[in-house]
């Protein structure tokens, strides 16, 4: 069964044909490893999907987290040097805390998103925190917009918060950074 064939998943059909990502000439630029100067972050990127699970009685899609110090690249979000959305997910208390320190990020700060050996570069725009535990499906599925399609290029990095919690969910939105490359020195 697809995406497209689960009621109410919030990325649904999210390259379907006559899109930019599916007309492209070029092969997807799939993410293979993560840079974050300021965190001192330099993570591997795996490909992962969703699972269903039952949240009061209603099946809902939920996405799949590495077992393992890496950042999940959901497997229907846009590829690199797409117009897209592409989203990473991490753990910030289990399997090797990829994104423990990722509310420490600030407007301005770089983020480099590698496909092989080819940078692609992006600049945090916006931090949101949201509730996610008890929260209605309506609510659960409003946040998700944030992970949807866009018509820019752009990275969504997405872990619970804070440390230790899956009380609430922090987003940063990072918008594609086209001038000279930042130094990839740690610190900050």
């Amino acid at each position: 069964m697809g995406r497209e064939d689960v009621p109410g998943h919030p990325l649904t059909n999210t390259y379907a044909e006559g899109t930019p990502a599916a007309t492209a000439t070029s092969p997807p630029a799939l993410p293979s490893r993560i840079v974050i100067p300021r965190l001192g972050l330099d993570a591997p990127v795996v490909p992962v999907s969703w699972s269903m699970i039952s949240i009061g009685g209603q099946d809902v899609g939920v996405w799949d987290v590495p077992d393992q110090r890496a950042a999940g690249w959901h497997d229907d979000s846009a590829p690199l040097g797409r117009v897209g959305n592409t989203v990473l997910n991490g753990h910030n208390t289990t399997y090797g805390e990829v994104f423990r320190d990722l509310y420490r990020l600030q407007p301005r700060d770089t983020i480099t998103v590698y496909a092989g050996l080819q940078p692609h570069r992006f600049t945090v725009a916006e931090t949101t925190i949201f509730r996610e535990a008890g929260q209605p499906m309506d609510v659960r599925a409003q946040n998700a917009e944030l992970l949807g399609r866009t018509n820019d290029e752009r990275l969504t990095l997405i872990t619970c918060h804070p440390y230790g919690s899956t009380l609430n969910r922090l987003v940063i939105t990072a918008l594609r950074h086209d001038g000279p490359p930042a130094p990839e020195r740690y610190g900050g």
